[in-house]
This record gives C-alpha cells, structure tokens and sequence, in this order.
C-alpha cells in the first residue's frame, strides 16, 4: 500500500488546528494569558499543559487511522510522525512567527520542542506496535 502523504499532511493540519484554537481561547481569557511562564518551558503554561495533553490522544488516534491498512506500518508510522511534526513545525514558523509576529523567539520554549518530538514518536510507536500486533 503506498504511504497517504495527504492525509498525513491534513491530519498533522487538524492537529496544529486544535492547538491554535486553544490557544486563541487562551488569549482571549485574561485570567488564562497571565498565567505566569515557567522559564525554560513555557511561555504561557495555560496554552503548552493541555496542548500536549490533548495532543496525546489525537495523535494516536490520527496515527491509529492512518496506518490500519498499511503493510509496512512501522516504516508508515515514521513518515506519519514525520508529517505531523513538520507540518506543526511549518505553520508554527509561517502563522506564529512570521504572521503574528510572535518571532523567533517562540522556538525557545523546551515545551514546543516536547511537542514537535511527541508528534514524531507518538506515531512510530504506534506503527511499531500494531506491526507486532500482526506478527504475533
């Protein structure tokens, strides 16, 4: 079965989605934008804790989807941790940085980087496990 690189790239979107949608919330609620940084990790704890809580369970469960029907799904699960983590990496840089302006130091947070890292092996331990689930 060839790799669906589209709807890798689509989910890995719907992902970054939903944290941008959460943290627009955020930034919209005073109480929730001056919740105080966490130097080193976060800038804004209200918007990076549940983005990765959240993003936990999504990105199984997109992975999951994608790689049912793949015969190579650890090979598959690695492309899809790809794509998610490059897709998020891309919208961070042209809408967050570039767009609204938040600059490059957005990349300095510890938690961003959990995240992008998350988005990758999430996937291929996902791939790596149904691949075991076949062969057992």
């Amino acid at each position: 079965m060839r790799f669906p690189i589209g709807k890798a790239i689509g989910y890995g979107v719907l992902i970054w989605v939903v944290g941008f949608i959460w943290g627009s919330i955020v930034f919209m609620s005073p109480s929730l934008k001056s919740t105080p940084p966490i130097p080193y990790f976060s800038s804004n704890p209200a918007i990076s804790f549940p983005i990765i809580v959240l993003w936990i369970p999504l990105t199984y469960l997109l992975a999951r989807q994608l790689l049912k029907n793949s015969t190579t799904r650890e090979a598959h699960g690695i492309k899809v941790g790809l794509a998610f983590s490059e897709v998020n990496f891309v919208l961070d840089v042209i809408v967050l940085v570039i767009l609204l302006k938040t600059g490059i130091s957005y990349f300095t947070n510890a938690s961003i980087w959990l995240a992008y890292a998350m988005l990758f092996v999430i996937p291929w331990l996902t791939g790596r496990s149904l691949a075991k689930a076949i062969v057992d």
